[in-house]
Protein backbone atom coordinates (compact mmCIF):
# COMPACT_ATOMS: atom_id res chain seq x y z
CA UNK A 1 0.00 0.00 0.00
CA UNK A 2 0.95 3.92 -0.58
CA UNK A 3 2.69 5.64 2.52
CA UNK A 4 0.00 7.99 1.76
CA UNK A 5 -2.72 7.53 4.73
CA UNK A 6 -5.78 5.06 3.18
CA UNK A 7 -7.57 2.76 5.45
CA UNK A 8 -7.47 -0.93 5.13
CA UNK A 9 -10.57 -2.04 4.08
CA UNK A 10 -20.42 3.93 -12.52
CA UNK A 11 -20.99 3.26 -14.50
CA UNK A 12 -24.35 4.85 -15.32
CA UNK A 13 -27.69 3.62 -14.83
CA UNK A 14 -28.53 2.40 -17.84
CA UNK A 15 -31.20 5.05 -18.62
CA UNK A 16 -33.09 2.74 -21.42
CA UNK A 17 -34.42 0.07 -18.61
CA UNK A 18 -38.37 0.11 -18.33
CA UNK A 19 -38.29 -0.27 -14.69
CA UNK A 20 -36.41 -1.43 -11.87
CA UNK A 21 -38.90 -4.01 -10.67
CA UNK A 22 -38.15 -5.63 -13.99
CA UNK A 23 -34.41 -4.72 -15.01
CA UNK A 24 -32.92 -8.07 -13.08
CA UNK A 25 -35.23 -10.41 -15.30
CA UNK A 26 -33.34 -8.30 -18.19
CA UNK A 27 -30.08 -8.77 -17.53
CA UNK A 28 -27.48 -10.62 -19.54
CA UNK A 29 -27.07 -13.94 -18.00
CA UNK A 30 -23.39 -13.02 -17.02
CA UNK A 31 -24.89 -10.27 -15.10
CA UNK A 32 -27.13 -12.52 -12.89
CA UNK A 33 -25.65 -13.81 -9.36
CA UNK A 34 -24.89 -17.33 -9.00
CA UNK A 35 -25.46 -19.21 -6.20
CA UNK A 36 -22.60 -18.40 -3.64
CA UNK A 37 -21.39 -21.37 -1.42
CA UNK A 38 -19.55 -18.85 0.66
CA UNK A 39 -21.07 -15.86 2.57
CA UNK A 40 -20.10 -12.53 1.16
CA UNK A 41 -17.79 -10.40 2.17
CA UNK A 42 -19.68 -7.59 4.45
CA UNK A 43 -18.42 -3.96 4.49
CA UNK A 44 -20.37 -1.58 7.37
CA UNK A 45 -19.76 1.83 5.40
CA UNK A 46 -21.37 4.93 7.33
CA UNK A 47 -21.88 8.50 5.80
CA UNK A 48 -21.71 11.11 8.50
CA UNK A 49 -20.23 14.59 8.91
CA UNK A 50 -16.72 14.15 10.84
CA UNK A 51 -13.16 16.30 10.42
CA UNK A 52 -10.07 15.62 8.60
CA UNK A 53 -6.45 17.21 8.34
CA UNK A 54 -5.75 17.65 4.27
CA UNK A 55 -2.45 19.61 5.10
CA UNK A 56 0.74 18.25 6.53
CA UNK A 57 2.06 19.62 9.60
CA UNK A 58 0.51 21.71 12.67
CA UNK A 59 -2.61 22.91 10.50
CA UNK A 60 -5.32 22.17 12.07
CA UNK A 61 -8.49 19.80 11.06
CA UNK A 62 -11.27 20.74 8.59
CA UNK A 63 -15.03 20.06 8.27
CA UNK A 64 -15.06 17.30 6.21
CA UNK A 65 -18.43 14.41 5.41
CA UNK A 66 -16.25 11.19 5.68
CA UNK A 67 -17.25 7.54 4.99
CA UNK A 68 -16.05 5.71 8.19
CA UNK A 69 -14.55 8.88 9.70
CA UNK A 70 -11.93 9.08 7.05
CA UNK A 71 -11.14 10.35 3.34
CA UNK A 72 -10.79 8.77 1.16
CA UNK A 73 -13.62 6.19 2.21
CA UNK A 74 -12.24 2.72 3.18
CA UNK A 75 -10.40 1.10 0.67
CA UNK A 76 -12.76 -2.08 -0.25
CA UNK A 77 -10.75 -5.03 -1.52
CA UNK A 78 -12.52 -8.18 -3.28
CA UNK A 79 -10.90 -10.84 -5.65
CA UNK A 80 -13.01 -11.17 -8.73
CA UNK A 81 -15.69 -13.39 -8.72
CA UNK A 82 -16.90 -13.01 -4.97
CA UNK A 83 -19.58 -11.55 -3.68
CA UNK A 84 -19.56 -8.29 -1.85
CA UNK A 85 -22.16 -6.86 1.01
CA UNK A 86 -22.28 -3.09 1.67
CA UNK A 87 -24.14 -2.19 4.65
CA UNK A 88 -24.47 1.68 4.01
CA UNK A 89 -25.71 4.04 7.10
CA UNK A 90 -26.55 7.71 6.15
CA UNK A 91 -25.34 9.78 9.19
CA UNK A 92 -25.91 12.94 7.14
CA UNK A 93 -28.93 15.24 7.68
CA UNK A 94 -29.96 14.89 3.86
CA UNK A 95 -30.24 11.99 1.49
CA UNK A 96 -28.16 9.60 0.14
CA UNK A 97 -26.82 7.05 -1.70
CA UNK A 98 -23.63 4.75 -2.99
CA UNK A 99 -23.17 4.40 -6.77
CA UNK A 100 -20.22 2.04 -7.32
CA UNK A 101 -18.53 3.79 -10.29
CA UNK A 102 -17.67 1.31 -13.32
CA UNK A 103 -18.96 -1.59 -11.63
CA UNK A 104 -21.74 -4.00 -13.42
CA UNK A 105 -23.85 -4.13 -10.76
CA UNK A 106 -28.18 -5.54 -10.65
CA UNK A 107 -29.92 -2.43 -11.93
CA UNK A 108 -31.08 -1.84 -8.09
CA UNK A 109 -27.55 -2.12 -6.83
CA UNK A 110 -26.55 1.08 -8.87
CA UNK A 111 -27.33 3.58 -6.62
CA UNK A 112 -28.92 6.37 -8.73
CA UNK A 113 -31.78 8.00 -6.43
CA UNK A 114 -35.29 7.87 -7.46
CA UNK A 115 -34.51 5.71 -10.80
CA UNK A 116 -32.74 2.82 -9.41
CA UNK A 117 -33.78 3.43 -6.16
CA UNK A 118 -35.51 5.12 -3.30
CA UNK A 119 -32.78 7.48 -1.69
CA UNK A 120 -31.16 6.50 1.65
CA UNK A 121 -32.93 8.93 4.11
CA UNK A 122 -31.37 10.39 6.97
CA UNK A 123 -30.54 7.67 10.34
CA UNK A 124 -31.97 4.90 7.16
CA UNK A 125 -29.61 2.35 6.22
CA UNK A 126 -29.16 0.70 2.90
CA UNK A 127 -28.30 -2.87 1.79
CA UNK A 128 -26.16 -2.96 -1.72
CA UNK A 129 -25.09 -5.93 -2.52
CA UNK A 130 -23.49 -7.62 -6.20
CA UNK A 131 -20.65 -9.81 -7.10
CA UNK A 132 -17.62 -8.33 -8.20
CA UNK A 133 -17.78 -9.73 -11.62
CA UNK A 134 -14.76 -7.59 -13.30
CA UNK A 135 -11.27 -7.10 -12.19
CA UNK A 136 -9.91 -3.56 -12.16
CA UNK A 137 -10.07 -0.25 -10.05
CA UNK A 138 -12.96 1.07 -9.21
CA UNK A 139 -14.26 3.85 -6.61
CA UNK A 140 -17.56 4.49 -5.05
CA UNK A 141 -19.26 8.33 -4.06
CA UNK A 142 -22.93 9.04 -3.69
CA UNK A 143 -25.09 10.23 -7.04
CA UNK A 144 -27.48 12.47 -4.56
CA UNK A 145 -25.84 15.83 -5.02
CA UNK A 146 -22.93 14.76 -6.02
CA UNK A 147 -22.00 18.20 -6.83
CA UNK A 148 -21.87 18.40 -3.18
CA UNK A 149 -21.47 15.40 -1.15
CA UNK A 150 -18.59 14.33 -3.56
CA UNK A 151 -17.24 17.24 -3.02
CA UNK A 152 -16.91 17.35 0.54
CA UNK A 153 -15.08 14.00 0.96
CA UNK A 154 -17.62 11.41 0.34
CA UNK A 155 -15.71 9.15 -1.81
CA UNK A 156 -13.58 5.78 -1.58
CA UNK A 157 -11.79 3.22 -3.92
CA UNK A 158 -13.23 -0.37 -4.78
CA UNK A 159 -10.42 -2.47 -6.07
CA UNK A 160 -11.58 -5.55 -7.60
CA UNK A 161 -8.61 -8.05 -7.87
CA UNK A 162 -7.75 -10.33 -10.60
CA UNK A 163 -7.66 -14.02 -9.99
CA UNK A 164 -4.55 -13.35 -11.63
CA UNK A 165 -2.76 -10.61 -10.55
CA UNK A 166 0.30 -8.92 -12.69
CA UNK A 167 2.93 -9.55 -10.16
CA UNK A 168 4.52 -6.46 -8.62
CA UNK A 169 6.26 -5.92 -5.66
CA UNK A 170 3.36 -3.15 -4.19
CA UNK A 171 0.06 -2.41 -5.08
CA UNK A 172 -0.27 0.76 -4.57
CA UNK A 173 -3.64 3.36 -4.55
CA UNK A 174 -3.73 7.03 -5.29
CA UNK A 175 -7.01 9.11 -5.13
CA UNK A 176 -6.25 12.37 -6.68
CA UNK A 177 -8.89 15.16 -5.31
CA UNK A 178 -8.64 18.50 -5.35
CA UNK A 179 -10.24 20.98 -2.60
CA UNK A 180 -11.85 24.56 -2.71
CA UNK A 181 -10.88 26.09 0.12
CA UNK A 182 -11.35 29.71 1.82
CA UNK A 183 -8.74 31.53 3.39
CA UNK A 184 -8.82 30.09 6.90
CA UNK A 185 -8.88 26.62 5.48
CA UNK A 186 -12.45 25.74 5.22
CA UNK A 187 -13.69 23.82 2.29
CA UNK A 188 -15.71 26.46 0.70
CA UNK A 189 -19.83 26.10 0.38
CA UNK A 190 -20.34 27.73 -3.17
CA UNK A 191 -21.43 24.51 -3.81
CA UNK A 192 -23.50 24.54 -7.67
CA UNK A 193 -22.80 28.43 -8.23
CA UNK A 194 -24.10 29.66 -11.77
CA UNK A 195 -20.05 30.59 -12.56
CA UNK A 196 -18.98 26.71 -11.90
CA UNK A 197 -22.38 25.35 -13.70
CA UNK A 198 -21.75 27.32 -16.86
CA UNK A 199 -18.23 27.06 -17.25
CA UNK A 200 -16.17 24.12 -16.27
CA UNK A 201 -17.03 23.25 -12.89
CA UNK A 202 -15.95 23.56 -9.79
CA UNK A 203 -11.93 23.35 -9.71
CA UNK A 204 -9.91 23.95 -6.37
CA UNK A 205 -7.37 25.04 -5.07
CA UNK A 206 -5.53 22.62 -3.03
CA UNK A 207 -4.55 18.83 -4.50
CA UNK A 208 -4.50 15.90 -2.43
CA UNK A 209 -3.45 12.20 -2.78
CA UNK A 210 -5.36 10.13 -0.29
CA UNK A 211 -7.21 12.67 1.45
CA UNK A 212 -3.70 14.76 1.91
CA UNK A 213 -1.97 17.02 0.79
CA UNK A 214 1.55 15.10 -0.28
CA UNK A 215 5.38 15.56 0.67
CA UNK A 216 7.17 12.33 -0.47
CA UNK A 217 6.38 8.65 -2.01
CA UNK A 218 8.68 6.72 -0.26
CA UNK A 219 10.21 3.96 -3.06
CA UNK A 220 13.53 1.51 -3.51
CA UNK A 221 15.38 1.42 -6.94
CA UNK A 222 14.55 -2.09 -8.49
CA UNK A 223 11.12 -1.70 -7.02
CA UNK A 224 8.15 -2.27 -9.87
CA UNK A 225 4.80 -0.68 -8.45
CA UNK A 226 1.29 -1.01 -9.56
CA UNK A 227 -0.14 2.47 -9.32
CA UNK A 228 -3.52 2.79 -9.16
CA UNK A 229 -4.97 6.22 -10.16
CA UNK A 230 -8.41 7.83 -9.24
CA UNK A 231 -9.58 10.76 -10.72
CA UNK A 232 -12.47 11.91 -7.86
CA UNK A 233 -12.24 15.69 -8.56
CA UNK A 234 -15.18 17.56 -9.79
CA UNK A 235 -13.90 19.18 -12.99
CA UNK A 236 -10.06 19.36 -12.72
CA UNK A 237 -8.07 16.94 -15.18
CA UNK A 238 -5.06 15.49 -14.10
CA UNK A 239 -1.64 14.88 -16.05
CA UNK A 240 1.16 13.21 -13.96
CA UNK A 241 4.54 13.56 -15.53
CA UNK A 242 6.46 10.87 -14.11
CA UNK A 243 9.67 12.62 -14.36
CA UNK A 244 12.71 9.99 -15.56
CA UNK A 245 10.41 7.04 -15.17
CA UNK A 246 8.57 5.38 -17.73
CA UNK A 247 5.06 4.74 -16.84
CA UNK A 248 3.13 1.70 -18.27
CA UNK A 249 -0.60 1.74 -18.75
CA UNK A 250 -2.10 -1.71 -18.63
CA UNK A 251 -5.66 -0.98 -17.53
CA UNK A 252 -8.29 2.11 -18.26
CA UNK A 253 -11.24 2.88 -16.60
CA UNK A 254 -10.91 -0.67 -15.20
CA UNK A 255 -10.75 -2.48 -18.05
CA UNK A 256 -7.60 -4.21 -19.25
CA UNK A 257 -5.48 -3.08 -22.49
CA UNK A 258 -2.91 -3.44 -24.23
CA UNK A 259 0.55 -2.93 -22.07
CA UNK A 260 1.54 0.22 -23.63
CA UNK A 261 3.37 4.03 -22.81
CA UNK A 262 1.16 6.79 -22.36
CA UNK A 263 1.70 9.43 -25.09
CA UNK A 264 4.65 12.02 -24.34
CA UNK A 265 5.06 10.17 -21.17
CA UNK A 266 1.68 12.18 -19.59
CA UNK A 267 -0.77 10.15 -18.08
CA UNK A 268 -4.42 11.90 -18.30
CA UNK A 269 -7.12 12.02 -16.71
CA UNK A 270 -10.60 13.58 -16.42
CA UNK A 271 -13.10 13.65 -13.69
CA UNK A 272 -13.91 10.22 -12.33
CA UNK A 273 -11.36 8.53 -14.97
CA UNK A 274 -8.87 5.39 -13.50
CA UNK A 275 -6.02 4.35 -14.92
CA UNK A 276 -3.46 1.38 -13.77
CA UNK A 277 0.15 1.93 -14.70
CA UNK A 278 3.12 -0.07 -14.01
CA UNK A 279 6.25 1.92 -12.04
CA UNK A 280 9.68 0.26 -12.25
CA UNK A 281 11.61 2.55 -9.86
CA UNK A 282 15.11 2.79 -12.22
CA UNK A 283 16.20 6.04 -10.11
CA UNK A 284 19.69 5.90 -7.93
CA UNK A 285 19.70 5.32 -3.86
CA UNK A 286 19.01 8.21 -2.27
CA UNK A 287 18.16 10.35 -5.14
CA UNK A 288 14.70 12.46 -4.99
CA UNK A 289 12.84 13.05 -7.94
CA UNK A 290 9.74 15.52 -7.86
CA UNK A 291 6.28 14.92 -9.76
CA UNK A 292 4.68 17.64 -11.64
CA UNK A 293 1.28 17.69 -13.40
CA UNK A 294 0.96 19.27 -16.38
CA UNK A 295 -2.48 19.41 -17.89
CA UNK A 296 -2.96 22.78 -17.35
CA UNK A 297 -0.31 25.42 -19.21
CA UNK A 298 1.84 28.06 -17.38
CA UNK A 299 -0.35 26.52 -14.44
CA UNK A 300 1.88 23.49 -13.54
CA UNK A 301 2.59 22.36 -10.10
CA UNK A 302 4.61 19.59 -7.90
CA UNK A 303 2.05 16.41 -7.06
CA UNK A 304 4.97 15.00 -4.79
CA UNK A 305 8.13 13.90 -4.74
CA UNK A 306 9.83 10.63 -5.45
CA UNK A 307 12.01 9.91 -2.67
CA UNK A 308 14.62 6.75 -3.41
CA UNK A 309 16.00 4.81 0.11
CA UNK A 310 19.34 4.26 0.28
CA UNK A 311 19.37 0.51 0.09
CA UNK A 312 18.26 -0.92 -3.49
CA UNK A 313 15.66 -3.60 -3.50
CA UNK A 314 17.20 -5.22 -6.90
CA UNK A 315 20.14 -3.69 -9.56
CA UNK A 316 17.65 -3.57 -12.36
CA UNK A 317 14.02 -3.70 -12.94
CA UNK A 318 12.33 -7.10 -12.99
CA UNK A 319 11.10 -9.14 -16.16
CA UNK A 320 8.14 -9.54 -15.49
CA UNK A 321 5.44 -9.91 -17.79
CA UNK A 322 2.92 -6.81 -17.93
CA UNK A 323 -0.40 -8.02 -19.52
CA UNK A 324 -3.63 -8.47 -17.59
CA UNK A 325 -6.22 -11.20 -18.07
CA UNK A 326 -9.23 -10.03 -19.93
CA UNK A 327 -12.61 -9.39 -18.13
CA UNK A 328 -15.80 -11.59 -19.23
CA UNK A 329 -16.92 -9.00 -21.43
CA UNK A 330 -19.33 -10.19 -24.33
CA UNK A 331 -18.40 -8.81 -27.97
CA UNK A 332 -20.59 -6.01 -28.79
CA UNK A 333 -22.96 -7.25 -31.94
CA UNK A 334 -21.47 -4.83 -34.35
CA UNK A 335 -24.16 -6.15 -37.15
CA UNK A 336 -27.07 -4.72 -35.23
CA UNK A 337 -24.73 -1.30 -34.12
CA UNK A 338 -26.66 2.15 -34.92
CA UNK A 339 -24.65 5.18 -35.80
CA UNK A 340 -25.36 8.28 -33.68
CA UNK A 341 -24.01 11.84 -34.55
CA UNK A 342 -22.83 13.65 -31.65
CA UNK A 343 -22.85 18.02 -32.30
CA UNK A 344 -19.92 19.61 -29.83
CA UNK A 345 -21.26 23.87 -30.23
CA UNK A 346 -18.36 25.12 -27.55
CA UNK A 347 -20.46 24.75 -24.60
CA UNK A 348 -22.36 26.93 -22.48
CA UNK A 349 -20.84 30.09 -23.47
CA UNK A 350 -20.11 29.46 -27.09
CA UNK A 351 -21.73 31.99 -29.63
CA UNK A 352 -23.93 29.58 -31.20
CA UNK A 353 -25.17 27.58 -27.58
CA UNK A 354 -25.83 31.60 -25.85
CA UNK A 355 -27.73 32.94 -28.93
CA UNK A 356 -30.18 29.84 -28.34
CA UNK A 357 -30.55 30.78 -24.97
CA UNK A 358 -31.08 34.61 -25.90
CA UNK A 359 -34.13 33.38 -28.41
CA UNK A 360 -35.56 30.85 -25.37
CA UNK A 361 -35.80 33.39 -23.00
CA UNK A 362 -37.51 36.41 -25.34
CA UNK A 363 -40.03 32.97 -26.23
CA UNK A 364 -40.66 32.41 -22.35
CA UNK A 365 -41.10 35.84 -21.45
CA UNK A 366 -43.39 36.23 -24.54
CA UNK A 367 -45.23 33.58 -23.49
CA UNK A 368 -45.75 35.15 -19.90
CA UNK A 369 -47.16 38.22 -21.55
CA UNK A 370 -49.40 36.58 -23.36
CA UNK A 371 -50.80 34.64 -20.52
CA UNK A 372 -50.85 37.88 -18.29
Amino acid sequence: MSRFPMPALTRRAFLASAAASTADAMLPVLWRSPVHAAAPQEVQLRAAPDRTRLMPGPSGEIAAWCYGGTVPGPEIRVRQGERLRVVVENGLAEETTVHWHGVRVPHAMDGVPHLTQKPIGAGERFVYEFDAVDAGTFWYHPHQRSFEQVERGLYGPLIIEEREPARVDRDVTWVLDDWRLTKSGAISEDFGNRHDIHHNGRVGNTVTINGRVPTTFAVRAGERIRLRLINAANARIFSPDFTGLQPIVIALDGQPVAPHAPDGGLVVLGPAMRADLILDMTGKPGRRVSIFDRFYEGLEYKLVDIAYSDTPLRERAPDWPLALPANPLPEPDLETASRNEVVFTGGMMGRMVAQDMVKAWARVRRAARRAT
